[in-house]
């Protein structure tokens, strides 16, 4: 923990990874601590915070265009699953 590393050795799946996808992806030759020796986080520049916004905003698009694909009656499955694990109080008893 404390360690922000970008340098990875192994190959980025552009699909899934929504910074693999960014022209401005730079890694650098080590992992950067992300704070100090106090435990306070480091600040970072807007050339990062923009960087970091624009893999967040492609994660998101590509989340949105995701079909909604699940079988009918998965939902409340799930839930009936929940509550029998929570006999002595059921949180979704009356969803299903």
């Amino acid at each position: 923990m404390g360690l922000h590393e970008d340098n990875e050795d192994v190959v980025r799946d552009t699909a899934r990874d929504p910074a693999a996808q960014d022209a401005d992806w730079q890694t650098p030759s080590r992992p950067v601590p992300c704070n100090d020796a106090h435990g306070r986080i480091l600040p970072i520049t807007p050339e990062e915070q923009a960087r970091n916004a624009r893999a967040i905003a492609a994660f998101l698009e590509r989340m949105r265009e995701m079909p909604d694909d699940d079988p009918p009656g998965a939902w409340e499955e799930a839930m009936r699953d929940l509550d029998a694990h929570r006999p002595h109080r059921k949180l979704f008893e009356e969803y299903y």
